[in-house]
C-alpha cells in the first residue's frame, strides 16, 4: 500500500517536467506529451528550465498519484528504443535534436546498464601476459578500471595514497563539497545512488568512489601506497617499465599500456610570494588540511576567493578570532538552489518509487545548461574585443543585485566585490555564505595587493602589515602539471613534462594522446575540460574512447598504438582557432582565469561546443594512429 500523505508530498515536491516525462514513459499517455510548458530562468538567467503551466499542474499530479497507487509496485522498467528516446528528449526540453546532439545526450538518462561502454567486435582478444597500468583512483582511474573490468582486459591500478578518492581524498578542508549537483556529478552506471545532500560533501563523494571500487570489482586490482615515479617506454619490447615506490622501496613493473588518471586538480599551486618561507606561523594549502588544525581564536589570513576560498570561509570565520580575506580579483559568485540542503525524504521516496524519475531527473540536470554555451562565444569574431550580449548583461545585473542583497547595500563593499568583467569569463563560483561572512565583525576584506610575507604577517601594497598566526592558501592548482609526479620518458627518451614546460605549453590529441608516447593515454588531459557538462560523464566518454582504442589495436593484431603527429598538430591548430572566438581568450579575460596559460594559449578547455567535441570520441579511427 502506498502512503497517501507521503505520495502527495512527493509529487508536490517533484520537478514537474521530470515527473511528466517519467509518467509519460511509464504509461504512454499522450495527454502528458501535450501538456503546455513555461520557461523559467535560473542562476540569475544563466540557464532556462521548463515547467508545466500552473493551470495544468494539478492534473499532472493526480495522474501521477493514480499511477503510484495502482501501477508503480512491481513495475518493470524497459530500455527505450533510440526513436522513442529521441522523441522524449525533444518533448522534455521543447527542442528538436540534431543527430550529433542526440548522440551526445543519448547516455544521459542512463537507461542502459553501462551507457558509455567500450565493446569487443567478436569477443575478447587479449594476448597472454597483456596488462594495463592505470594511475590513480579518482573518478578517472576508477571509470577507466570499470571499462577494463567489463572488457576482461587484465589491469593494475596504482594509487599513491592509502584510500581511493583522488582529489576527493586530498582535499579535506572545511566544507569541501561539489558545486555541481550530485545528479550530474556521478557515473551513469551507478543507478540512483542514495545521496544524502543535493551537493555532496567531500566525505560522501569519497565514499561514493569506495562504492564504485567495491561494486564493480575494482578494489582487488588496486595497489595502495604505490607511487609511480617514472615510466619509461621500451621501443624494442613495445611496453612500459614503471618505477613504483612503496614505503620508500622502488621496484620496476611492466605494462603494455599505461593510462594516467592523475587529473587536473591534484597538484597544489605554490604560494609564490616574497618572504613566504620566512613566515613563523603555519602556512596551509587547502590540500594540506588535517584534523589536528585548530583555528580557535587565531588570526587567519585566507588568500584566494575562488571556489575553495569561498567554500571554506564561513567555517574558518566561525572559529577564528580574526580573519583577513585577501582578494586579488573579484569573482562572480552565484547562489545555487539546494546548496547545502539535504535531499528530503519525499524526494528520496519519489526517486525510489516512481519509475524513470531518477533517469529523467539526471537528464534534466545534465542537459539544461547546454544552451548557455552561446554566452561563451564572441559574436564579433576573434579580432574584435568581446562585447557582452544582452543575456550576459542581464546575468551580470542579476548577480550584482544578489551581491547587493547579501552585503546589505554596503556601497564600499560593493565597489570591491562587483567584477569589472562579464560573467562566464571565469568559472562561476557558488556562494557558501561568503558574502555574509564578510559582514562579520571578525572578518576584513583586503583588496590591496600582497607585497610580501614577513615572519609574523602579511604586508600589502599600502604598507599595512597584518599580523597573523595562520595563512590559508586557497590559491588553486598547478593545472599545467597534468601527470605529476610521474616522469614519462617516451620514444628516444623524450620527457613529456619537459616538453610541456616549453611554449605553447601542454597539448594532446583529444586531450588523451601525445606523439612519441606510444601505448600511453591520459584522462582529463590538456584541452579536455568541456565547455558544459559533468566531468564524471566526460570521464566515461574519454575512458570509453581510450579502451576502444586498445580494443582496436588488439583486434587488428597489433601491440603498439601512437597518435600520428600530423593528426595531433591539425587537431590542435583547429582547436586554437576556435578557442580564439571564445570569451576567455579575450584580452580582458586572459589574466582572469586558469584556462589560459602563461603563453596566452587556452590550455584547459576544449574549444568546441559539447556535441561537436563529443563527436570526436564516438569511435577511434585507425588512420589517426600508427598501429604496429
Amino acid at each position: 500500500m502506498v502512503d497517501e500523505n507521503l505520495a502527495r508530498k512527493a509529487v508536490d515536491s517533484a520537478n514537474l517536467n521530470v515527473l511528466r516525462m517519467a509518467l509519460y514513459q511509464a504509461t504512454g499517455d499522450e495527454e502528458l506529451a501535450e501538456l503546455p510548458l513555461e520557461k523559467v530562468k535560473v542562476r540569475g538567467g544563466l540557464n532556462t528550465v521548463l515547467t508545466v503551466a500552473p493551470d495544468r499542474q494539478e492534473e499532472l499530479k493526480q495522474k501521477a498519484l493514480e499511477f503510484l497507487r495502482t501501477k508503480a509496485e512491481g513495475f518493470v522498467p524497459t530500455v527505450p528504443t533510440d526513436d522513442e528516446l529521441r522523441r522524449m528528449m525533444s518533448l522534455m526540453r521543447g527542442e528538436t535534436l540534431s543527430d550529433r546532439a542526440f548522440a551526445y545526450r543519448r547516455a544521459m538518462p542512463a537507461f542502459e546498464e553501462i551507457p558509455r561502454a567500450a565493446n569487443w567486435t567478436d569477443g575478447p582478444v587479449v594476448p597472454e601476459g597483456f596488462r594495463v597500468a592505470v594511475i590513480g583512483t579518482g573518478f578517472s582511474g576508477l571509470g577507466t578500471a570499470v571499462q577494463l573490468e567489463r572488457l576482461g582486459i587484465p589491469y593494475d591500478v596504482y594509487e599513491r595514497r592509502h584510500e581511493v578518492g583522488g582529489t576527493w581524498s586530498i582535499n579535506t578542508y572545511p566544507d569541501a563539497r561539489t558545486d555541481t549537483m550530485n545528479f550530474t556529478y556521478q557515473f551513469s552506471f551507478v543507478k540512483n545512488y542514495p545521496w544524502s545532500e543535493y551537493f555532496a560533501r567531500q566525505g560522501e563523494v569519497r565514499r561514493y568512489l569506495d562504492h564504485v571500487a567495491d561494486t564493480f570489482g575494482i578494489r582487488p586490482h588496486i595497489h595502495f601506497g604505490a607511487d609511480v615515479t617514472e615510466a619509461v617506454w621500451d621501443e624494442e619490447e613495445h611496453r612500459w617499465r614503471l618505477t613504483v615506490t612503496r614505503d620508500g622501496v622502488p621496484e620496476v613493473v611492466e605494462a603494455n599500456i599505461v593510462i594516467s588518471g592523475a587529473g587536473l586538480f591534484g597538484v597544489p599551486r605554490t604560494l609564490d610570494i616574497p618572504g613566504a618561507d620566512t613566515f613563523e606561523g603555519r602556512v596551509l594549502h587547502t590540500t594540506q588540511w588535517s584534523p589536528d588544525i585548530d583555528l580557535a581564536g587565531k588570526r587567519v589570513a585566507v588568500i584566494g576567493n575562488g571556489s575553495t576560498g569561498v567554500q571554506l570561509l564561513k567555517q574558518v570565520a566561525e572559529k577564528a578570532g580574526q580573519v583577513y580575506v585577501h582578494q586579488r580579483t573579484p569573482q562572480w559568485i552565484s547562489p545555487r538552489e539546494n546548496y547545502g540542503a539535504p535531499i528530503e525524504p519525499e524526494v528520496r521516496w519519489l526517486l525510489d518509487n516512481m519509475p524513470y524519475y531518477w533517469n529523467w531527473y539526471s537528464y534534466e540536470m545534465l542537459s539544461f545548461g547546454i544552451s548557455s554555451q552561446g554566452l561563451q562565444e564572441k559574436a564579433s569574431g576573434p579580432e574584435e574585443r568581446f562585447e557582452a550580449s544582452e543575456e550576459l548583461k542581464e546575468l551580470a545585473a542579476s548577480l550584482t543585485k544578489y551581491i547587493e542583497t547579501q552585503v546589505g547595500g554596503d556601497k564600499e563593499l560593493m565597489a570591491k566585490l562587483v567584477p569589472d568583467y562579464v560573467p562566464v569569463a571565469r568559472r562561476l563560483v557558488v556562494d557558501n555564505g561568503w558574502y555574509a561572512s564578510l559582514l562579520r565583525d571578525n572578518v576584513e576584506l583586503v583588496t590591496d595587493r600582497i607585497e610580501r610575507i614577513t615572519p609574523t604577517g602579511i604586508v600589502t601594497a599600502d604598507g599595512t602589515e597584518r599580523e597573523v598566526d595562520v595563512i590559508v592558501a586557497a590559491i588553486g592548482f598547478a593545472v599545467t602539471k597534468y601527470l605529476f609526479p610521474t616522469v614519462y620518458r617516451g620514444v628516444g627518451g623524450a620527457r613529456l613534462d619537459k616538453r610541456w614546460e616549453e611554449a605553447p605549453g601542454p597539448m594532446a590529441y583529444l586531450g588523451v594522446a601525445v606523439p612519441d608516447f606510444p601505448n600511453f593515454f591520459m584522462l582529463y588531459g590538456p584541452n579536455s575540460q568541456p565547455r558544459n557538462g559533468s566531468i564524471p560523464s566526460w570521464i566515461e566518454v574519454w575512458s570509453r574512447y581510450v579502451c576502444q582504442s586498445i580494443v582496436m589495436m588488439l583486434e587488428n593484431g597489433h601491440d603498439r598504438i601512437e597518435v600520428r603527429k600530423q593528426v595531433y598538430e591539425k587537431y590542435n591548430a583547429e582547436m586554437d582557432a576556435v578557442a580564439e572566438t571564445l570569451i576567455w581568450s579575450d584580452p580582458a579575460s586572459k589574466d582572469r582565469n586558469y584556462y589560459v596559460n602563461e603563453w596566452g594559449r587556452s590550455q584547459v578547455n576544449a574549444a568546441w561546443r559539447v556535441e561537436d567535441y563529443h563527436a570526436f570520441f564516438v569511435k577511434p579511427q585507425p588512420e589517426d594512429y600508427h598501429l604496429g
